[in-house]
């Protein structure tokens, strides 16, 4: 099976087509091909950029803990090793919201729009434990597991678990393959575990962000619903809602949809993505 992408400024990029620039940016555990099916809509009209971070997909992981000024820096450096110079549209699923909303705010005279789907609701952030408290006992944990077999056992079930998520045409080989190695990496498992313990000093850092820049429009906050009525749902779409009206965006509703709403409705997503490149 044929490995995608390049290393593009120390880590694994996956680019397609031409056209206006859009970058698309995981969410916690992230890889290029959660993305596959936006990709394939987006390439016939957009350069579209995917960029695993350190531990993803291909990309060699970091003894450093993630920052959202790291991220967004990571992201101007593959813009320019890319020679992009045009503004772009960036779409930053759930954790990876924070790192898109810190790149505009910290590159708006890049950034042509923003979509934070179903993203990590960060108006109020707090911390009770000491972060490198809990990056350090993270790293533990998944080496544990990783010593132990656990994680090469059990990573793709865990995939299953947490993404509920089909494409519209059902799940692709290829994919279900790189699945399979991926989430068996020790890398892969450690790099998720750090950066879900870095969440209360990402959402801190962002918070300070915010009182010294702002964001360039157009933003749109894009929350996933199943299309169920349950208490749940509800109040993750006023939730998000209210997300929306804190950042002064637009506010959209994917449905039906799970979490991975990309995975679920690349049509809509792409549709979004459209109406920001155009």
């Amino acid at each position: 099976m044929k490995r995608p992408g390049e290393m593009v400024a120390g880590v694994h990029v996956v680019v397609d087509g031409e056209g206006p620039p859009v970058v698309l940016y995981g969410g916690l555990g992230g890889n290029w091909f959660d993305w596959d099916e936006v990709a394939e809509l987006l390439s016939g009209s957009c350069l579209v950029v995917r960029i695993d971070r350190p531990g993803y997909g291909f990309s060699p992981p970091s003894a450093e803990r993630p920052s959202a000024r790291g991220e967004a820096e990571r992201i101007a450096d593959v813009l320019d090793a890319l020679s992009v110079t045009t503004p772009v549209v960036l779409v930053g699923h759930s954790l990876g919201g924070i790192y898109v909303e810190a790149f505009a705010r910290l590159y708006p005279d890049r950034t042509g729009g923003v979509i934070l789907l179903d993203a990590t609701v960060t108006a109020h952030p707090h911390r009770v434990i000491p972060t490198r408290w809990r990056v350090t006992m993270g790293r533990r944990v998944a080496r544990t597991a990783s010593r132990v077999g656990l994680q090469r056992l059990l990573g793709p079930t865990v995939r299953r678990i947490l993404n509920h998520s089909t494409p519209p045409d059902g799940v692709a080989p290829d994919t279900r393959r790189w699945v399979e190695r991926i989430y068996r990496e020790p890398a892969y498992l450690e790099s998720s575990i750090v950066e879900n313990a870095s969440y209360p000093a990402l959402a801190e850092e962002l918070a300070e962000l915010r009182e010294t820049t702002t964001m360039p429009a157009p933003v749109v906050v894009a929350a996933a619903h199943t299309g169920r009525p349950t208490p749940w749902g509800s109040a993750w779409i006023r939730m998000q809602r209210q997300f929306a009206e804190f950042l002064g965006a637009a506010f959209r509703v994917v449905r039906p949809a799970h979490h991975h709403a990309m995975i679920d409705q690349p049509g809509q997503i792409a549709a979004l993505v459209r109406e920001l490149a155009s």
